[in-house]
């Protein structure tokens, strides 16, 4: 079934759990970062996986690395970096159930903002299905020119790329900044993944078919645009559809978009994508999409709900 590849981000998320006193607050680290996520949701479903990224060498790198590999994630892609510059953590707050908030502590500047074109692999793309990422490099040098190096790679070498915009809007110096970043590798991209919320700042339209159209005229082959309990859209120059979500009791949606697109990955992926992108196989895709993604959202992190193959297959006979 090919290989798939993910570049980028990876963070540790830092969770109150419930109890302590007035002099202790317990807190539980779950690994993060939407292309680690990516990796291990691949991983979960019998698709093997490589990151590659940078983290700090100190506790939180360890963490992530132990826990990646636990998870049967190659990360041999994966650079230390000496103290001070450290592994970036992600406070997470559940402000209501199935939604929450993030505060972020990052050294000056973060593990993951050092990832270079000398990190990735000579080899990285061999035997590959696919080689996907999101915004979040394109924000700083040296991990921008690390993305389009690797996408560069990925032309070369006929393996599709993967682009799950996964848009911090806040994080960008302007909207401006952000499309000048963003829209040029959409372009380059077989696939491109947004959600709802995306679409207005980058296309200036909330609607998903409008948007949908606009990527593909820039030359990608396959858009989905998520939209959380209301399901997603696919379109490609041929034809377009949507499905429904699956109805469950969400607590945390922390990685429910990079389950929907590992899961669409890896019904996609494998020789001969573009065989693989009839209607059928695209919905297909998108159905196993959402229901990844309502499964990660039943339990808290962005990892420990994942489902497995068989867990998902189970899933959606049940549903249907």
């Amino acid at each position: 079934m090919g290989r798939v590849v993910t570049l980028g981000e990876v963070v540790a998320d830092v969770y109150r759990e419930e109890g302590g006193s007035s002099t202790g607050m317990p807190l539980v680290a779950r690994p993060g970062g939407a292309p680690a996520n990516v990796a291990v949701a691949a991983a979960r479903l019998g698709v093997e996986s490589s990151f590659v990224g940078v983290v700090g060498r100190e506790l939180f790198g360890d963490f992530i690395l132990r826990s990646l590999g636990a998870e049967g994630v190659d990360v041999s892609g994966v650079r230390r970096c000496e103290p001070p510059t450290r592994t970036s953590l992600a406070f997470v707050e559940i402000t209501e159930p199935g939604d929450r908030s993030f505060t972020f502590y990052r050294s000056d500047p973060a593990a993951d903002e050092l990832l270079s074109p000398e990190d990735v692999p000579e080899n990285l793309l061999d035997g590959a299905s696919s080689l996907s990422f999101g915004s979040m490099p394109l924000l700083a040098e040296p991990a921008r020119s690390a993305v389009q190096e690797a996408v560069r790679r990925a032309a070369r070498r006929g393996v599709p790329v993967a682009f799950d915009v996964n848009l911090r809007i806040h994080l960008w110096k302007d909207v401006p900044a952000a499309r000048e970043a963003i829209l040029p590798l959409l372009g380059a991209s077989r696939i491109v993944k947004l959600s709802d919320d995306e679409l207005e700042p980058l296309f200036g339209t909330g609607n998903a078919e409008e948007a949908a159209e606009a990527v593909l005229g820039l030359g990608a082959a396959l858009v989905f645009v998520t939209s959380g309990p209301r399901g997603a859209f696919y379109a490609t120059k041929g034809f377009s559809g949507s499905v429904p979500a699956f109805r469950v009791r969400a607590v945390d949606p922390t990685g429910a978009g990079d389950a929907f697109f590992a899961a669409a990955l890896c019904r996609l992926s494998g020789e001969g994508l573009e065989d693989r992108m009839s209607e059928p196989a695209v919905r297909e895709a998108a159905v196993q999409g959402c229901a990844a993604g309502a499964l990660a959202a039943t339990g808290y992190g962005a990892i420990e709900a994942l489902p497995a193959e068989r867990d998902l297959r189970a899933f959606i006979r049940d549903a249907r």
